[in-house]
């Protein structure tokens, strides 16, 4: 009998991973089908973009504040938090069961209005959420393990990537636990990633790299591994720091005003990103997927500036309350860094791997995962063969980060953690 019990719910793990899975991919489709009518708005609308993105954020503000409050912030704190929380009615109300519909319309309104924000963060969230339903009466440690198994598959469906789910799993939920990701639970984050795969086709995430392009000589290459490597690591320590005084700091001007006029804060954000939208001739806008897959393959340049839009971008449209993550942002301000380094050195290697660099690097620096970040990048770009580069400057851009202070994530869980005391 315990037996054919534990067969039952060992099932069950897996049909809420197939759920996570398929959810994934009803998000990944409505966002993409959000941000295709968004551009196609853009010339229409030109400079009515300033008063249509205020509003959007306005009423989409005014919908979290109201209605749907278990949407807001990113979803990556509130699965990194799961080991910290300790009561059992702390964990329910930061993965609340409606919090699966409020994101969903949360973050494809946002993308509708142009705001440069992603899916994948959100989708972790919402798979911690998912596989929470798969069991009931447990004790609060067997729902935190479910809930980190559940964070996991997310992430490996939102990116098609079944490894970088378990590498997640390992380096950020189960810290000093590796031993009890039994194979088990290993099988349930993989068949999520695994359902995305099936139903979106066995593609990188972000496209894949002309192999030729990926040979590499170590002299011509160490320059920009450094140079990537140091300033990723200082930009994602200025775009922490904005995202802390302007969302979490508690003497700050800007989080008093967001905190005491939420919907004035919001037009004055939509009114900002416009115009940096408007600015960069549309670049900042969405999460810069579009543009990462043209230039891995070769079809596109990214400009100079293109990391400082999509920093700029990013960080108002967190500020501003709408709801949505930056993880997948981070690696496409990555791409930027990757073209700015490249216009400044003119050492003659390929672009796009600079730009490869540059996604680890910025990635590995925001998140101080170092071994996800590169597991993520070679799977969702297929660049095995540039391993090496990518592990030398995704240590140098932590390295320096974590000189230069926390990940946003450090301030983001601390403070989930004060308001559900």
């Amino acid at each position: 009998m315990l037996k054919a019990n534990l067969n039952k719910n060992n099932l069950k793990l897996f049909i809420f991973a197939i759920l996570i899975g398929v959810f994934s991919v009803i998000f990944a489709k409505s966002v993409d089908w959000a941000f295709a009518i968004f551009l196609k708005l853009t010339p229409i609308l030109h400079y009515w973009l300033l008063l249509y993105i205020p509003c959007g954020f306005l009423v989409i503000t005014f919908l979290v504040t109201r209605y749907f409050p278990e949407a807001a912030g990113s979803g990556i704190p509130q699965a990194l938090s799961i080991g910290k929380v300790t009561s059992d009615t702390k964990l329910k109300i930061l993965f609340y069961p409606r919090l699966i519909i409020s994101k969903y319309i949360t973050i494809v309104a946002g993308t509708l209005f142009g705001a440069t924000i992603g899916r994948e963060g959100p989708t972790i969230q919402i798979g911690a959420t998912i596989l929470s339903f798969s069991a009931k009466h447990l004790t609060i440690n067997q729902r935190k393990t479910l809930l980190k198994i559940g964070a996991a598959a997310g992430l490996a469906a939102a990116f098609n990537t079944p490894l970088g789910g378990i590498v997640f799993a390992l380096e950020e939920l189960f810290k000093g636990k590796t031993l009890k990701l039994s194979l088990l639970k290993i099988a349930v984050i993989a068949t999520s990633g695994i359902v995305t795969i099936t139903c979106l086709g066995n593609t990188s995430y972000f496209g894949r790299v002309e192999r030729g392009l990926l040979f590499y000589n170590l002299g011509k290459i160490t320059l920009p591994i450094i140079f990537i490597g140091v300033l990723s690591g200082l930009l994602a320590f200025i775009f922490s720091k904005a995202i802390y005084y302007a969302t979490l700091s508690r003497n700050s001007f800007l989080n008093k005003f967001r905190i005491e006029h939420p919907l004035i804060n919001s037009c004055i954000c939509g009114f900002l990103v416009a115009i940096v939208g408007l600015v960069s001739h549309n670049l900042s806008f969405g999460n810069g997927y579009a543009e990462s897959i043209l230039a891995l393959s070769n079809q596109e340049h990214l400009p100079k500036l293109y990391v400082l839009y999509k920093m700029a971008g990013s960080i108002l449209s967190t500020s501003s309350g709408v709801p949505g993550g930056y993880f997948a942002t981070s690696l496409s301000i990555g791409n930027g860094v990757g073209s700015l380094i490249h216009g400044i050195l003119q050492i003659d290697i390929p672009l796009q791997q600079y730009y490869l660099l540059g996604m680890v690097a910025f990635l590995a620096a925001i998140t101080q995962a170092p071994i996800t970040a590169i597991t993520m990048v070679l799977q969702i770009t297929s660049s095995q063969i540039f391993t090496l580069p990518l592990m030398i400057t995704a240590l140098i851009s932590t390295f320096i980060a974590s000189l230069l202070g926390k990940s946003i994530y450090h301030y983001q869980i601390n403070n989930l953690i004060i308001i559900n005391k």
